[in-house]
C-alpha cells in the first residue's frame, strides 16, 4: 500500500538554524523560513531544480489598494517528478509595490509614499513557499510546533545529530594477533553470574569496542557464545519450587 505521506515526512521537519521569528503590525508574529532553504529541501527529495521539480511561468496581478497604495499577486505552480509522471500544485502570494511608510521620530524618518522594486520578486518568492506547503514543506511551522521551545530544541538536535558522519570503522586485527582478546572475551561472558551481568557486559563501550577487532566471523561465533550463555543463565520452567510459607487456607 503506497504512503501518502511519503513526500509529507521528507519535508515537514525544519531546521531552526534556518528560521528566524518576524512581527506585523497588530501584534501577528510568527517564524519566517529563509527560502534557499526549502529549495534545498525539494532538491535533496527531488533532484536538481527544472529536472526533479520546478516552477511555472509566474503569472501577476496588480491591484490598486488604499491611500494609493499598489499591491501585487503572484500565481504560480510547483511541479514535481515522481518518476512516472510530473505533477504540478499552486501557490499564490503578494507585496506591495507601493506603500505608506508611517514617521519614525525615532530614526528621523519623515511620513512618505516608498515604491518597492523587489515587490514582485518577493510575491513570487512567496507564492512558490505557499505552493510547496501543499507538499508538507515546513509543515511544523505552519502547524504551530515551533511555538513550543521544547519541540524546536529536540528537532534542532535531532537533525544535527542525523548530520553527524559515522565514525570509521575500526580495522579488525589479524586472526594470529585477536585469538587471545577473542579468548579474554569469552572468559569475561564465562564469570557472569546473571543475565543482568550478561547485559552489562555485552553492550558496555569497552566491550563493543574490543568485539569491533575481531575478524568479521570470529563476530559471528562470539555472539552465537553469549547466545549459547544468555540461554545457560535463563531460568527453566519449573526449576524454581513455590514457597508456600506463611500462606493462608
Amino acid at each position: 500500500m503506497a504512503d501518502n505521506l511519503s513526500i509529507w515526512k521528507q519535508l515537514e521537519r525544519t531546521d531552526p538554524d534556518h528560521t528566524k521569528p518576524f512581527k506585523r503590525g497588530g501584534g501577528f508574529k510568527g517564524t519566517a523560513i529563509k527560502p534557499i532553504y526549502t529549495v534545498k529541501k525539494m532538491t535533496e527529495a527531488f533532484g536538481p531544480a527544472g529536472k526533479g521539480w520546478g516552477m511555472g511561468e509566474p503569472s501577476f496581478q496588480v491591484v490598486p489598494g488604499v491611500n494609493d497604495e499598489v499591491l501585487v499577486y503572484c500565481t504560480v505552480s510547483v511541479w514535481w517528478d515522481d518518476g512516472t509522471e510530473r505533477r504540478e500544485v499552486f501557490g499564490v502570494g503578494g507585496d506591495k509595490v507601493v506603500s505608506h511608510i508611517k514617521a519614525n521620530d525615532q530614526y528621523n524618518r519623515p511620513e512618505r509614499w516608498e515604491n518597492d522594486d523587489e515587490a514582485f520578486k518577493k510575491a513570487f518568492t512567496d507564492a512558490v513557499g505557499n505552493g510547496m506547503k501543499h507538499l508538507g514543506m515546513s509543515a511544523d511551522v505552519h502547524m504551530g510546533l515551533f511555538d513550543d521551545s521544547k519541540y524546536v530544541q529536540q528537532v534542532a538536535a535531532d537533525l544535527h545529530a542525523e548530520e553527524q558522519p559515522e565514525p570509521p570503522k575500526a580495522k579488525a586485527l589479524p586472526k594470529a594477533a585477536a585469538r587471545p582478546l577473542e579468548q579474554e572475551m569469552r572468559d569475561e561472558l564465562d564469570a557472569c553470574m546473571t543475565l543482568d551481568d550478561l547485559q552489562r557486559l555485552w553492550t558496555s563501550p569497552a566491550f563493543k569496542a574490543e568485539f569491533k577487532k575481531l575478524p568479521a566471523d570470529w563476530q559471528e561465533q562470539l555472539t552465537e557464545y553469549k547466545d549459547e550463555r544468555k540461554a545457560e543463565l535463563t531460568p527453566k520452567l519449573g526449576s524454581v519450587k513455590p514457597n508456600f510459607e506463611g500462606m493462608k487456607a
